[in-house]
C-alpha cells in the first residue's frame, strides 16, 4: 500500500519528457466534481501547464488507487468514509501531496491543519476561488524537494529531501536525523546543519533540536509535540518558535 503514494517517480510524463502535474479530486456529487474539473483544467491550460486530473467518487478508491497525487481537492462530507478521514489516511503514507479541502460548511475545514492542508473552498467552487488555492499550491509544489541534504552514513552517503525530515537532533555527540520511516546517526554539528534548511520551515526549539513545523500538531506550554514525541522549547527559543509557527499556519491554511 505505501508504495501507491511514497514513490513520486511514479507520476506521469509528456512524451517530450516535461513533468505533468497529476491532479486527483475526491467527490461523491458528480456534478461538483465535474464543475471542479472543468475550473482546474481552465486554470492549468491558461497557464500553459500540463495536468492530468484523476476523479474518484469516494475515500476509500482514492485511497486504493494506485499512484502518486501532486494536488489533491478533497470533498469534506462523503459517504462512510469523509474528507477528513481520507486525509488522516493519505498522511501516514504521503506527506508531500498538496491537500485541500472542498465543503458546504466551512466550519469543518478548520480542522485542516491536522493533517498539512494548504487551504479550502466553498461550493460552489468559482473561478476566483480555484485560482487563488491554485496560486498557493503552486508556490507550495514548487518548493517540495528543492532543498536536499547529503549525509554519510556507516552504510553510505544518503540523499535526503529537506522536507522528510521531521526533526534532528544532537544526542551523545552524534546528530540523528529523524523522518517519517527511520532515523540515521552520523556525525556533525546541529548548527551547520540549521544553516543548510529553510528558516520559516524548520527552527531551534532549544540547544539539542531542530523540528519541522510542518510535523508540529501541536504548541503547549514549553513543548511541542512531533506525533508522540514531545520536544521541549527553551525559554530562549519560545518567542521565535511561536512566531514561526504562526507565520507557517497563516501561510498554509
Amino acid at each position: 500500500m505505501a508504495a501507491c503514494y511514497t514513490d513520486k517517480n511514479m507520476q506521469l510524463q509528456k512524451e517530450d519528457g516535461e513533468d505533468m502535474l497529476l491532479v486527483a479530486i475526491v467527490d461523491d456529487d458528480e456534478k461538483d466534481a465535474a464543475l471542479l474539473k472543468e475550473l482546474v483544467t481552465s486554470y492549468f491550460e491558461s497557464r500553459s501547464i500540463s495536468v492530468m486530473i484523476h476523479l474518484f467518487q469516494d475515500g476509500l478508491t482514492f485511497i486504493r488507487s494506485e499512484g502518486f497525487h501532486d494536488l489533491v481537492f478533497l470533498d469534506i462530507q462523503m459517504g462512510k468514509v469523509n474528507g477528513l478521514e481520507t486525509a488522516h489516511f493519505l498522511r501516514k503514507f504521503n506527506q508531500e501531496s498538496v491537500l485541500i479541502f472542498v465543503t458546504n460548511m466551512a466550519q469543518f475545514a478548520i480542522r485542516g491543519y491536522e493533517v498539512d492542508a494548504l487551504d479550502f473552498i466553498v461550493k460552489p467552487a468559482t473561478a476566483s476561488s480555484i485560482s487563488y488555492v491554485l496560486d498557493k499550491a503552486m508556490k507550495r509544489i514548487s518548493g517540495t524537494g528543492a532543498s536536499m541534504l547529503s549525509i554519510r552514513t556507516p552504510e553510505g552517503t544518503v540523499v535526503l529531501q529537506a522536507n522528510d525530515l521531521t526533526y534532528v537532533e544532537v544526542y551523545d555527540h552524534n546528530l540523528v536525523y529523524h523522518t517519517q520511516t527511520r532515523e540515521y546517526t552520523v556525525r556533525g554539528k546541529l548548527s551547520e546543519v540549521m544553516e543548510k534548511l529553510d528558516p520559516s520551515r524548520f527552527v531551534l526549539c532549544n540547544r539539542s533540536f531542530i523540528v519541522n513545523l510542518r510535523y508540529v500538531s501541536s504548541v503547549s506550554g514549553d513543548a511541542v509535540m512531533i506525533g508522540d514525541t514531545r520536544i521541549s522549547v527553551s525559554k530562549g527559543h519560545k518567542k521565535e518558535l511561536m512566531q514561526r509557527f504562526s507565520g507557517f499556519l497563516g501561510d498554509n491554511l
